[in-house]
């Protein structure tokens, strides 16, 4: 009934909880379970280290969402990567073999030298989520910036900047997700993809049997402009369709970075994007941009409305006369 209201979401404004606290799921990724949504992100209350831990929010309309807790608590994590660390873009997945709930991290020290992903697990969405490991993916190469994408055939994968940020990697999960799938031979179970390209914050998601990836340029905590991608398989090749925003504001993603792309129930093309406004200075008061996404083939089209519902597809998706 929430998407019946005028301005459901409003961009970029102070989120808060159903408690009338700030919503504090930064880089966050949102998983559905049945008629429930949980979305997971950094908890900056204490700032940009990982001083509290990965927080997360439920909700059956994704407009109202209740705390659910810090859900893997900075006390669950090595040292090396809590006070003076961080833990970066957590994203979870529902592993219907085990059936647990496994939590993927970008994980670093001081400074940005040891890049490893971090794995966790939980038997309940809302946790607790116990801390597993941490390890590179392609040992050779550094691991930021991730996102996780599961098939519809069952199987997931982790894709994420590495190469220094230079190139994205994109590597099969082994059946428990908690893993890798085995030895990685090149173009067998994982790939490098978007090389040299120098994109971050990935956000894939299907549509009609293709993939599909929105990411962001490499400038630090400023926005700059998205772009989209399409491929037949995730491993590539690769299509740059340049960038999805449209209007005013697209050359900074309206002021945003990407983060998660959620398919709309019910809505062929139909699309939530969902980005970060991140505020540097104060980053427990980092806002959110969700903003209607559409996708007709290789059109897809970021939308921005300071305030939107659902019903706002209608006319983006309305038949062109």
């Amino acid at each position: 009934l929430l998407f019946t209201l005028p301005n459901a979401f409003l961009s970029g404004q102070p989120w808060r909880d159903t408690g009338g606290g700030l919503i504090q799921a930064h880089g966050g990724g949102v998983l559905q379970r049945g008629k429930t949504y949980y979305w997971y992100g950094e908890n900056k209350t204490e700032g940009y280290n990982n001083k509290v831990g990965v927080s997360c929010y439920s909700s059956s309309d994704l407009k109202s969402w209740k705390d659910e807790g810090v859900v893997l608590p900075k006390s669950e994590f090595p040292e090396i990567f809590t006070d003076k660390g961080v833990c970066e873009r957590p994203k979870v997945l529902y592993n219907a073999k085990t059936r647990k709930y496994v939590m993927w991290a970008h994980m670093d020290a001081n400074g940005y030298g040891v890049s490893e992903a971090g794995v966790a697990v939980a038997d309940k969405p809302t946790g607790p989520f116990r801390w597993l490991y941490s390890f590179r993916p392609v040992r050779s190469s550094t691991f930021r910036d991730m996102n996780l994408f599961q098939d519809d055939d069952g199987r997931a994968y982790v894709l994420y900047s590495g190469e220094e940020n230079q190139t994205m990697h994109v590597v099969r999960l082994n059946r428990d997700y908690t893993g890798i799938d085995g030895p990685l031979t090149e173009g067998e179970n994982w790939a490098r993809i978007f090389v040299g390209q120098a994109r971050e914050a990935p956000a894939p998601f299907k549509y009609k049997g293709r993939y599909y990836i929105v990411s962001s340029g490499c400038t630090g905590w400023a926005p700059n402009p998205a772009e989209v991608a399409v491929a037949d398989r995730l491993f590539g090749p690769w299509k740059t369709l340049g960038n999805p925003c449209v209007g005013e504001g697209a050359k900074t993603t309206f002021q945003s970075q990407s983060t998660c792309v959620l398919p709309v129930p019910g809505k062929p093309g139909a699309f939530v994007y969902m980005g970060d406004r991140w505020n540097p200075k104060d980053l427990a008061n980092s806002t959110y941009v969700w903003l209607p996404m559409t996708v007709e083939g290789e059109k897809v089209q970021i939308h921005y409305r300071d305030g939107w519902d659902f019903s706002t597809f209608a006319t983006l998706l309305a038949p062109k006369s």
